[in-house]
C-alpha cells in the first residue's frame, strides 16, 4: 500500500492570494494596479477573481469557502474590487501580521474595521465619511469585521457557514466561525481607500434577517455589533421583535445579555 507522511510544515507556493468577486472590470484592474504598485508583485503574489459581471455566479459566502479551497498563498486577502492601496504599502501589512503570529498564533482572520462583542470598534481607513480614520488601538481582536478587506491566515483551517448566501454579513459569520474553533479575528493598523461606505438597502436587510435566522437555534441570546448594524440572535422570538422595536429595550439587552 502507497503512502505518504504528512509534513508538519505546510507549504504554500505564494505569499499572497488576492481575491475578489468582479461586476466593475475597469475598478477591478484599478485595484490591483494599485496593489501592484504598493508591492504586490513578483512571483509570490498571485490574483484570482470571480467573473459576476453578467450574473452572480458566486457571493460572499461561497466565494470565501471557493478561494479557500483555490488558493495557494499562505495569506489570503479577500477584498472588494473598489479599494485602492493609496497609503500604505505591503511591508507594512507584513509588519502588522509578524506582530500579529508573535501577539497571537491563533489569529485566523484580520481586516482594517471591525468591532468587539461589547460594540468597541477598531477602524483604519479613508473611505467617503472621512479620510485617515484611526479609531481605537491596533491590534484590536474583534468579532466582526468589515468585508472592505480580509486577510485570511490559511495556516488556520476556517470557512463560512454554508447556510448562508448573499453579500452583506460573511465577515461576520467568517468571525464567529473561527472564534467557535478556538481562533482569534483582528483588526490591524493597515491603511488603505474605500470608495463607497455600503448601501443598505433591501438585500442588506434581506441578509440580516437571514443571519439571525440561521443562528437563533445555533447559539445562546447574544448580541451582534458589525460595522453598520446591530442586532440580537435568539431563539425566543419575543426577544427579537422587542430589539427591534424599541431603543429602551435594546440598551436593556446589550446591558444584561451576559445572563441570557
Amino acid at each position: 500500500m502507497l503512502s505518504k507522511k504528512i509534513e508538519n510544515q505546510l507549504i504554500f507556493k505564494y505569499k499572497f492570494t488576492f481575491c475578489t468577486l468582479v461586476t466593475k472590470y475597469a475598478e477591478y484592474e484599478e485595484m490591483i494596479n494599485s496593489a501592484k504598485n504598493a508591492g504586490f508583485d513578483g512571483i509570490d503574489v498571485e490574483y484570482l477573481y470571480f467573473d459576476n459581471k453578467n450574473s452572480n455566479v458566486y457571493d460572499g459566502y461561497s466565494g470565501i469557502n471557493r478561494a479557500i479551497r483555490e488558493a495557494q498563498g499562505e495569506y489570503l486577502i479577500f477584498c472588494h474590487q473598489d479599494i485602492i492601496f493609496h497609503d500604505d504599502q505591503r511591508y507594512q501589512l507584513e509588519q502588522c501580521l509578524t506582530e500579529l503570529e508573535v501577539l497571537d498564533s491563533t489569529w485566523a482572520i484580520a481586516g482594517n474595521a471591525g468591532r468587539d462583542e461589547h460594540g468597541y470598534s477598531a477602524v483604519r481607513i479613508s473611505d467617503p465619511n472621512g479620510a485617515n480614520v484611526r479609531e481605537g488601538q491596533f491590534p484590536y481582536s474583534v468579532s466582526s469585521l468589515d468585508e472592505n478587506f480580509l486577510v485570511i491566515n490559511r495556516k488556520n483551517n476556517i470557512g463560512c457557514s454554508v447556510g448562508l448566501s448573499g453579500f452583506h454579513l460573511y465577515g461576520t459569520d467568517l468571525c464567529l466561525n473561527a472564534i467557535d474553533l478556538g481562533y482569534k479575528a483582528y483588526a490591524i493598523d493597515f491603511h488603505l481607500l474605500h470608495k463607497s461606505v455600503g448601501t443598505l438597502d433591501k438585500s442588506f436587510f434581506d441578509s440580516r434577517e437571514q443571519f439571525i435566522e440561521f443562528y437563533r437555534l445555533r447559539r445562546q441570546t447574544k448580541v451582534i455589533y458589525t460595522m453598520c448594524t446591530i442586532f440580537l440572535i435568539s431563539k425566543y422570538k419575543i426577544l427579537l421583535r422587542l430589539f427591534d422595536k424599541t431603543e429602551k429595550f435594546r440598551k436593556k439587552i446589550i446591558k444584561f445579555k451576559k445572563y441570557l
